[in-house]
Protein backbone atom coordinates (compact mmCIF):
# COMPACT_ATOMS: atom_id res chain seq x y z
CA UNK A 1 0.00 0.00 0.00
CA UNK A 2 1.43 3.21 -0.61
CA UNK A 3 1.27 6.42 1.38
CA UNK A 4 0.29 9.43 -0.79
CA UNK A 5 -0.36 13.40 0.20
CA UNK A 6 -2.96 15.15 -1.92
CA UNK A 7 -2.98 19.22 -2.37
CA UNK A 8 -5.78 20.74 -3.86
CA UNK A 9 -4.88 24.60 -4.96
CA UNK A 10 -7.54 26.96 -6.26
CA UNK A 11 -6.84 29.03 -9.48
CA UNK A 12 -5.75 32.06 -7.36
CA UNK A 13 -3.54 30.31 -5.00
CA UNK A 14 -1.90 28.37 -8.41
CA UNK A 15 -0.77 31.25 -10.02
CA UNK A 16 0.66 32.90 -6.42
CA UNK A 17 2.69 29.89 -6.24
CA UNK A 18 3.78 29.73 -9.64
CA UNK A 19 4.73 33.19 -9.93
CA UNK A 20 6.97 33.07 -6.93
CA UNK A 21 8.87 30.06 -8.49
CA UNK A 22 9.43 32.11 -11.95
CA UNK A 23 10.63 35.12 -9.67
CA UNK A 24 12.98 32.57 -7.60
CA UNK A 25 14.25 30.99 -10.72
CA UNK A 26 14.88 34.38 -12.38
CA UNK A 27 16.81 35.49 -9.80
CA UNK A 28 18.87 32.43 -9.32
CA UNK A 29 19.55 31.14 -12.81
CA UNK A 30 22.29 33.84 -13.79
CA UNK A 31 24.27 32.90 -10.86
CA UNK A 32 24.87 29.16 -12.56
CA UNK A 33 25.00 30.71 -16.47
CA UNK A 34 27.48 32.72 -15.63
CA UNK A 35 29.81 29.87 -14.13
CA UNK A 36 29.08 26.91 -16.31
CA UNK A 37 28.75 28.78 -19.66
CA UNK A 38 31.38 31.55 -19.78
CA UNK A 39 33.91 30.41 -21.89
CA UNK A 40 36.92 33.04 -20.38
CA UNK A 41 37.08 33.44 -16.41
CA UNK A 42 38.52 36.71 -13.96
CA UNK A 43 41.38 35.99 -11.90
CA UNK A 44 39.17 35.61 -8.78
CA UNK A 45 36.82 33.28 -10.72
CA UNK A 46 40.19 31.12 -10.97
CA UNK A 47 41.45 31.36 -7.61
CA UNK A 48 37.98 30.08 -6.49
CA UNK A 49 37.55 27.19 -8.81
CA UNK A 50 41.80 26.42 -7.68
CA UNK A 51 41.29 26.84 -4.40
CA UNK A 52 44.30 29.39 -4.70
CA UNK A 53 45.70 32.45 -3.98
CA UNK A 54 45.92 35.61 -5.99
CA UNK A 55 49.78 35.17 -5.96
CA UNK A 56 49.68 31.45 -6.46
CA UNK A 57 48.03 32.54 -10.09
CA UNK A 58 50.58 35.01 -11.27
CA UNK A 59 53.31 31.98 -10.46
CA UNK A 60 51.07 29.77 -12.65
CA UNK A 61 51.01 32.48 -15.40
CA UNK A 62 54.96 33.24 -14.75
CA UNK A 63 55.64 29.77 -14.83
CA UNK A 64 53.45 29.06 -17.67
CA UNK A 65 51.71 26.38 -16.06
CA UNK A 66 47.96 28.61 -17.24
CA UNK A 67 47.17 30.21 -20.79
CA UNK A 68 45.88 33.80 -20.22
CA UNK A 69 44.35 36.88 -22.35
CA UNK A 70 45.86 40.73 -20.59
CA UNK A 71 44.70 43.74 -21.84
CA UNK A 72 45.64 46.29 -19.79
CA UNK A 73 45.56 45.33 -16.17
CA UNK A 74 42.58 43.32 -17.14
CA UNK A 75 43.18 39.54 -17.02
CA UNK A 76 41.26 36.30 -18.48
CA UNK A 77 41.72 32.67 -18.51
CA UNK A 78 40.24 29.99 -20.53
CA UNK A 79 38.08 27.76 -19.26
CA UNK A 80 39.12 25.11 -20.76
CA UNK A 81 42.80 26.02 -20.09
CA UNK A 82 41.78 25.70 -16.10
CA UNK A 83 39.99 22.76 -16.73
CA UNK A 84 43.34 21.09 -18.66
CA UNK A 85 45.38 22.28 -16.42
CA UNK A 86 43.51 20.79 -13.22
CA UNK A 87 43.60 17.02 -15.19
CA UNK A 88 47.18 17.37 -15.82
CA UNK A 89 47.85 17.73 -12.07
CA UNK A 90 45.24 15.80 -10.74
CA UNK A 91 46.81 12.72 -9.09
CA UNK A 92 44.79 9.58 -9.66
CA UNK A 93 43.63 7.34 -6.40
CA UNK A 94 45.36 4.21 -5.84
CA UNK A 95 42.94 2.30 -5.30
Amino acid sequence: MKNAIQITLNDELLDVLTQAIKEAVKEELPKYQNSFQKDWLSTEEVMEMLNVSRRTIQNYRDEGKISYFQEGRKILYPREGIEEFLRKNMIKAYR
